[in-house]
């Protein structure tokens, strides 16, 4: 069943620090204007401000704070995920969450979002989907593809962060017009290739970075 979740008055929804604070098990349904604060700290229970297991959603204008994953998009198809704020809990950047999961979900649009202080924006075995124009900042890796084929990355800027974008096994991806700065370090990357074929990148600014590309 579709819903519509307004919170432009200020709506607040606390999960008061236990599990996942809202799930949208459905479909053609939007989420905007809210504020999602403290979930649960359970890596394994992969506890996070959002949890989509459905499809054709609209996702936007949201702050997701606290949480230790951000949006957790799980089985989800054709959502549009736009202009969120996503950080995540005060922890060392390792046992922080990613703050965008897409797991086996396919031609989303993830845009004009805000992240920082979190750990990966990660895509895993997800295909077809457009990440364009986020601001992604202070991160662990500012997007991770594995086994994520067909994908469009471009308009990021994603700066200070260990590694920029890194593809594991990940084929057919297009990169254009992203500003990859200052991933610094012993594994600071701006792009990162493993075992990854067909990729084009174009008209990238690359700056500041231990290394600029790497491929393996």
């Amino acid at each position: 069943k579709a819903v519509e979740l307004d919170g432009s008055a200020g709506v607040v929804i606390d999960g008061g620090g236990t599990g996942t604070v809202v799930t949208l098990d459905a479909s053609k349904s939007t989420l905007k204007g809210l504020t999602i604060r403290n979930s649960g700290r359970l890596h394994n229970a992969i506890d996070a401000g959002l949890r989509v297991r459905g499809s054709n959603n609209l996702i936007k204008d949201n702050i997701i704070e606290n949480t230790l994953f951000g949006i957790d998009v799980h089985e989800g198809d054709n959502n549009i995920i736009r202009r969120n704020d996503i950080s995540s809990k005060d922890m060392p950047l390792e046992l922080k969450g990613d703050s965008i999961r897409l797991w086996y979900s396919h031609f989303n649009r993830v845009e004009d979002n805000a992240i920082h202080g979190t750990r990966d924006f990660a895509v895993w075995y997800s295909h077809d989907n457009v990440i364009a124009s986020n601001r992604i900042h202070g991160t662990r890796y500012g997007v991770h593809f594995m086994y994520a084929h067909n994908n469009k990355v471009e308009n990021n800027e994603i700066a200070d962060c260990v590694v920029g974008l890194f593809l594991m096994y990940s084929n057919d991806l297009t990169i254009t017009g992203n500003k990859l700065l200052r991933s610094w370090g012993a594994s600071g990357m701006g792009i990162g290739l493993k075992e990854s074929s067909g990729v084009r990148a174009s008209g990238n600014e690359i700056l500041g970075n231990a290394v600029g590309i790497f491929l393996d």
